[in-house]
Order: C-alpha cells, then sequence, then structure tokens
C-alpha cells in the first residue's frame, strides 16, 4: 500500500508521528514531509535540568508559536527545580533540609510530598522519600574509599530513615528528628515531567511528548487516538524488551546502570531504605501509569522490591503495568504490559 504525501491530512499526520515514533520521526525524511504538507511543525529542544537533559517535543501548526511553548515550559521546570531540587542550596527542599521545618509550604511541595509518603506506606518502604542519609553515606564512602560503608556505619544510618517521621500539611512540612534528609529525585522529576506536559497543552500545542531522562509523559488533542510510540532498553544489551503506546500517559524506567558507585553495579544510587544497601536481583523496572510522577516512584518501588514483590503490587493497582529485568538477565512482567 502507498499513499500521497501531498494529500495527507493534519490528523493523519499526527497519526504517523505517533506510529513511528521520535527516533524515526527525527531521522525519517518521509515522515517529516508529510508533517511539513500537513502544515505542522515539530520542534524538539533539549537542555541540561533535572540533573539529566530534558527533551521536549510539540508537534504545532506555527513553528515560532512551538518554540514560545517549549521556553514557557523550560520556564516552568526552571521554578518546580527551585522548589523540588536538594541539589539547589536555595529551593525549598534544602530549606527542609536545613532547618526541619518549612511554613506555609508551596502547593508543589505539598503535593509531592504527600504523593512520596503515599507510596512509601503502599510500598512497606521499598520507596522512602527520607532515604537522602543513605544516598549520602554511600556516595561519602566511595569518594573517599571506594568502598561501601561500613555495616555499622550503616546500621546506624538506617535509624535517621522513616517516612513515618514526615509531617506535611499545608501550613506546614516538617521532620521530626533533627538528623533526618529527604530527597525527592525519586519521585519529583515525574511530578515536574507531568506539569511540562500539562502547560505545553494547556498552550495549545497539538502533540507532546516529554523525556527527561528515562520518565516519559505524552499529551495533546490526538494522544488518545494517536499514541506516541516508546521502546523500553533492555539494561544490559541494546535490544529492545517492550514497546509501550503512551496515548496521553507514562513511563518511567528506573536501573543500576544509570548511577553505580561500582563496575559490576552492585552498589549503585537506588538504596533499599530498609536495609542500606542497593538491591541484588533487579537491574531495570520500567513502569507504565496515568502520571509520570507514580510512575517514577514505582519503577524505584519495583527495582527495591524483586520481580515477585513487585509484581504482586503492580497487578494490584489498576491502570499500572510494569516491566522488571534480573541482573540474570530474565523478564517478568504484569498481564497488561506490552
Amino acid at each position: 500500500m502507498s499513499f500521497d504525501p501531498t494529500s495527507v491530512s493534519r490528523r493523519d499526520a499526527l497519526r504517523i508521528t505517533a506510529a513511528v515514533g521520535i527516533a524515526a520521526v527525527a531521522g525519517g525524511h518521509t515522515a517529516m514531509e508529510i508533517i511539513r504538507r500537513a502544515g505542522l511543525h515539530r520542534v524538539s529542544v533539549s537542555k541540561a535540568r533535572l540533573g539529566t537533559l530534558v527533551e521536549i517535543d510539540v508537534v504545532h501548526p506555527d513553528r515560532d508559536g512551538a518554540h514560545e511553548m517549549i521556553r514557557g515550559a523550560f520556564a516552568e521546570i526552571d521554578r518546580l527545580e527551585s522548589i523540588l531540587s536538594r541539589h539547589r542550596t536555595d529551593s525549598a527542599l534544602s530549606m527542609l533540609n536545613r532547618a526541619g521545618e518549612v511554613i506555609a509550604p508551596s502547593h508543589d511541595l505539598v503535593t509531592v510530598l504527600e504523593s512520596a509518603l503515599h507510596i512509601a506506606r503502599m510500598t512497606d518502604g521499598a520507596f522512602d522519600p527520607t532515604v537522602l542519609p543513605l544516598l549520602e553515606v554511600h556516595a561519602s564512602s566511595f569518594s573517599v574509599s571506594g568502598r561501601p560503608p561500613e555495616p555499622d556505619v550503616l546500621r546506624r544510618t538506617v535509624q535517621r530513615v522513616g517516612h513515618q517521621n514526615v509531617v506535611v500539611s499545608e501550613e506546614r512540612v516538617a521532620l521530626m528528628r533533627p538528623d533526618m534528609g529527604v530527597t525527592l529525585d525519586g519521585i519529583g522529576k515525574g511530578y515536574v515531567v507531568d506539569r511540562t506536559v500539562q502547560a505545553l497543552v494547556r498552550a495549545g500545542a497539538e502533540r507532546v511528548l516529554v523525556d527527561a531522562g528515562g520518565d516519559i509523559a505524552s499529551g495533546g488533542e490526538r494522544s488518545k487516538e494517536d499514541p506516541w510510540r516508546i521502546g523500553l532498553q533492555h539494561p544490559r544489551t541494546a535490544r529492545l524488551v517492550g514497546v509501550v503506546d503512551l496515548a496521553g500517559r507514562s513511563v518511567a524506567t528506573s536501573g543500576d546502570y544509570m548511577r553505580s558507585f561500582t563496575e559490576d553495579r552492585s552498589h549503585h544510587h537506588i538504596i533499599d531504605p530498609r536495609t542500606g544497601v542497593s538491591p541484588e536481583e533487579t537491574a531495570g523496572a520500567s513502569i507504565v501509569a496515568e502520571s509520570a510522577m507514580e510512575a517514577d516512584a514505582l519503577s524505584t518501588a519495583a527495582l527495591v522490591l524483586g520481580p515477585e514483590k513487585a509484581l504482586l503490587l503492580l497487578d494490584g493497582m489498576a491502570g499500572v503495568e510494569g516491566l522488571l529485568v534480573t541482573k540474570d538477565g530474565e523478564i517478568h512482567s504484569t498481564s497488561g504490559m506490552p
């Protein structure tokens, strides 16, 4: 079957940009010609934000308008990063970690913390925003000695972790122990991606995809009918282990390869808050959910829980699917995961 790219409608062009995927659209002259002849423009901009590379793709009739939308989207990212980043000394989160309390916190901080605590309870602490002391002690130990922290140091540090000791309300956010610390690295990026997509759709973008280092969300008028197609890469090879269609939904991936302390990836940036060590069984976990924030946190929790417990949790959640790859290369997935 063939078709004439000169006669394609805007609706057809939107469907084609979804079906062939980002990489193919970027390098496929036929697809780009179809978009152009339909009076549409695909604009893609990448910038370093959120400790990773954030790529925003917008399909819109007006190229200049698309660029303006993307500028506004990055401004929203900057605003949220100034609240949620633990790496910025002037952020609200850094203030919370220094002072142990924030009075009249922003709506964004409250929303993300409440969601983080909810998922911490749901996963029995496999995900816990108060894991920061453990992350810091691991980073310090490997930086100084090239080795993991000593067992007695880990035992003392684990005692400083506990989501039960965080109080969140519209009036006040507080840490109930003086030696605690909060990181939103495993959930905040997903929230920022969600808000960025929402901002672009409100601005009038017809099709949107935002990718922040593996936290990906889609949106736009045609997104439910014509989903973006996203490939899930194996954590050890270049092959794909799955393909998901994002019809206005989100996917997030966590893996032991993203930031590892050791070459064999036995020690990495994802740490079980309950034990103080990196999980031994799983190499990568990808979650599809309604929001990038939920997918982000659940992918971290799934990596910690391991395939058996993770799939038991995910199979009981409406609208959530997951795929996990063990360090031995075994693939486990929920029943509805492509």
